[in-house]
């Protein structure tokens, strides 16, 4: 931080005459920076559409543009407020140290909790819990599908794990590729022992012992043990390559964890790192600890068959008891193909004959026994719990925006259980028939073509929720099209909710469409109609990638969606970018007006965006007081129709060029804002001088209320005053008891738009100021403020 201290001091302190208009460039060049740096994240979202080809040329260029752009905005933002926000630089080097270390392939544990229950998790902490548990999460809070419960030993766990132990040495060389295959499996053998003998750090420990009775029976019950690595169950799968310790007993979970962290280094995932050129040192083991359940039936569900993406079933095998057979192979199961329409017809079937099932066996884990003969030939499922399993394995498919590998149980009370849902795995090349594709396409209505912009590639499909209100927000139901007046970052948390997003007004480079993109929810904003014709209720399909959006469910665009976006999505340079945008555009800080927007809370560069963009106007709304203006020579009045004794100080373009008379004329005022608000001030009828009739009850108002001037000095409120640019108004009116602030930006560019008002004083009470208050909220939300 002191370097940066020295830096803004060596910054030349502008002379008096010229402070005042420095200080609102040094604005308008912050909402500048502000702009490219919007522009530069939308960019790279783009690039994630899978249109567009680039290399890792690109993405260094790109950050190193973003990184300049972003530490320029906290410069500004200092140098407005005065030095106010200093500790931003140490938010921008963090995140920018973060997002180096993930270009240089630096792969960083971040510092969190060292468990986490279940309930809590998302996508989102994938870092801190791995792709497998963080999935679970997802499904459960907010997909509402049912889990197992449970909780998660954390990567940050693992480093402790690691370091207590000093396993680092021993750890990292066996994945760097200079040993050879006999010595590397020589060497993991030895690891792995290590790992076994090794002692759990007595934080984590503890932290474990704390969150167990958590759960009823938690004591009795026996608990899975699994592997939830970072990067497992994601593109490249590691599909049983970790170890999964069954039925451990709770004094037993230390014992299991340290199997699972152990198959992390086993000679099998080295080799496979290897051959995906994986380095040890990104690798991190979560271990997710969940209750053991005692199924009725398992199985494992695909959403498309492997062979042939384009059909329109799922395959789905199912035995007696526990998964175990059916995720080995290694017996009989059902097995069929389901339609994925509505009612989900069955295609084809095989009943196998299970002679065998695995079952929970008390403290020797799982046993295989003997199916009863009555049940040997007897299908697994009937045609309702196979409806629940396919309805739910879509609504995922449709949520994840890819093919479907998810296993299944069904619980001794016929709930249907997720266990784990990861994508597909195929191999081959698909092509897709797009002249099949649109002639299927023609067949639906269409609600809206080539209207608005698309702000995040892709397709989706659902009912039309429209929210007016953050009151609304909060009963916007998952898988819904969220439609809405325009965007706004308060409505971030419903967006992974949402199938596809679609506004009347709303940029590109808007926050809300930065978060769609990050979540990768098809958008498109900027219509000007949609609240108006897509009615709430209607089914519709979002065709992000035409900018069409049909009347009904387009299957086939779902499913084409689907098979067009896997391939490219393997290649290193999209996960990196995908990676690093996860790190530049999660946004933290949503909402200005709560608790929570402030300096400890931000943590991306999108945070640091935001937060001083919103600072700045802040600093700049207040408005300038009167010892600020002792130095300026150009303080012009403004000769008017109304008694308003206003004063003009132009800072750049305010008024006509070749003006030099002390007194001016409303015609002679080229700031946009400032013509539109006087020429509303002396309408006909509007000014009115004449006394005004006051009750009783607004007469004893004015004896009770306070000017709430703190902040504010004596001499201030006597002044009248405009500071304008052609685009930009600063005005303080003091009328009578009434005191009146107007912050507003006028231009082309629309997210460089906005009015700030504030307002003190007056006599009337309380009832009618708030009245006159929502009238004002009202009106600037018609005109789309």
């Amino acid at each position: 931080m002191l370097n940066f201290l020295k830096i803004l001091h060596r910054h030349k302190k502008p002379d008096e005459e010229l402070a005042l208009q420095f200080l609102f460039q040094t604005f308008r060049e912050l909402l500048d920076y502000n702009n490219q740096a919007l522009e530069l994240m939308a960019d790279m979202g783009e690039k994630l559409s899978g249109d567009y080809l680039f290399d890792k040329h690109y993405i260094e260029t790109i950050i190193s543009e973003l990184e300049e752009v972003v530490y320029r905005i906290v410069y500004d933002l200092n140098l407005i407020t005065s030095h106010k926000y200093i500790p931003l630089f140490d938010v921008f080097e963090r995140a920018k140290n973060e997002i180096q270390g993930e270009l240089d392939s630096r792969f960083t544990i971040p510092k969190g909790d060292y468990v986490y229950p279940l309930s809590e998790l998302t996508k989102e902490m994938s870092d801190y819990v791995g792709e497998k548990m963080a999935t679970l999460g997802e499904l459960q809070n907010r997909l509402g599908l049912k889990v197992p419960e449970g909780f998660v030993i954390s990567t940050y766990a693992f480093k402790k794990f690691i370091e207590y132990n000093r396993l680092e040495e021993w750890a990292f060389p066996l994945g760097e590729g200079k040993l050879g295959q006999d010595v590397m499996e020589r060497k993991a053998g030895e690891l792995k022992e290590r790992i076994l003998q090794a002692k759990i750090p007595p934080e984590v420990e503890k932290a474990m012992r704390k969150i167990l009775p958590s759960w009823k029976n938690a004591s009795q019950s026996g608990w899975a043990v699994r592997s939830s690595a970072v990067g497992e169950d994601s593109q490249v799968s590691y599909a049983g390559q970790y170890a999964t310790v069954l039925n451990v007993p709770p004094s037993q979970i230390g014992i299991g964890y340290k199997q699972v962290v152990a198959s992390l280094f086993s000679p099998q995932v080295i080799t496979y790192r290897r051959e995906k050129n994986i380095k040890q040192k990104e690798m991190a083991m979560a271990v997710g600890c969940t209750p053991m359940i005692s199924p009725i039936v398992s199985g494992i569900i695909y959403t498309a068959d492997p062979t042939c993406l384009e059909g329109e079933e799922v395959i789905l095998s199912a035995s007696w008891g526990l998964g175990k057979l059916v995720v080995e192979g290694e017996g009989e199961v059902d097995q069929y193909k389901v339609s994925k329409t509505f009612p989900y017809s069955i295609l084809w079937q095989h009943i196998g004959r299970k002679t065998k099932q695995y079952a929970l066996s008390g403290e020797k884990g799982l046993s295989l026994i003997s199916v009863p003969p009555d049940k040997q030939e007897q299908p697994c499922l009937n045609e309702s719990l196979m409806r629940e399993v396919v309805e739910g394995a879509i609504r995922i498919e449709q949520y994840m925006k890819s093919f479907q590998d998810i296993e299944w149980s069904i619980d001794q009370d016929g709930q249907v259980i997720y266990l784990q849902a990861r994508p597909l795995q195929f191999s081959g090349k698909l092509k897709l028939d797009k002249s099949r594709l649109v002639t299927k396409a023609q067949n639906y209505p269409i609600l809206l073509k080539d209207a608005g912009v698309i702000a995040s590639r892709g397709i989706g499909a659902g009912t039309v929720f429209q929210v007016q209100s953050e009151e609304e927000s909060r009963h916007f139901p998952r898988g819904a099209v969220l439609v809405l007046k325009r965007t706004s970052p308060r409505m971030s948390r419903i967006v992974p909710l949402a199938s596809a997003v679609v506004t009347d007004i709303g940029a590109v480079t808007g926050h809300m469409a930065t978060i769609c993109r990050e979540f990768r929810v098809p958008t498109i904003v900027d219509t000007y109609k949609a609240t108006q014709i897509l009615k709430p209720g209607m089914e519709v399909t979002v065709d992000a990638e035409e900018n069409v959006i049909y009347q009904g469910l387009v299957k086939e665009l779902l499913t084409a969606q689907l098979i067009e976006k896997i391939p490219y999505e393997e290649t290193y340079e999209f996960k990196l970018l995908r990676r690093l945008l996860k790190k530049i555009s999660t946004l933290h800080v949503t909402d200005p007006q709560a608790n929570e927007f402030d300096l400890a809370h931000c943590k991306t560069f999108h945070d640091i965006i935001c937060f001083a963009h919103e600072m700045a106007v802040r600093k700049i709304a207040q408005g300038i007081q009167p010892s600020q203006l002792s130095f300026v020579q150009s303080l012009t009045k403004l000769k008017l129709s109304i008694p308003l004794n206003l004063t003009v100080v132009d800072i750049g373009g305010g008024i006509k060029e070749g003006i030099s008379s002390n007194e001016i004329s409303l015609e002679e005022i080229s700031c946009l804002p400032l013509q539109i608000l006087l020429e509303a001030l002396t309408a006909p009828g509007v000014w009115q001088s004449q006394p005004i009739d006051l009750d009783l009850k607004g007469f004893m108002a004015s004896f009770t209320s306070k000017l709430p001037t703190q902040g504010l000095s004596t001499d201030r409120l006597n002044v009248n005053l405009a500071i304008v640019s052609r685009e930009y108004v600063n005005l303080s009116l003091n009328l009578g008891y009434h005191f009146n602030m107007v912050d507003a930006n006028m231009s082309d560019d629309r997210d460089n738009n906005y009015i700030y008002f504030r307002f003190f004083g007056g006599v009337t009470e309380f009832t009618r100021r708030t009245r006159r208050a929502k009238l004002l909220a009202q009106i600037l939300e018609e005109n789309d403020f």
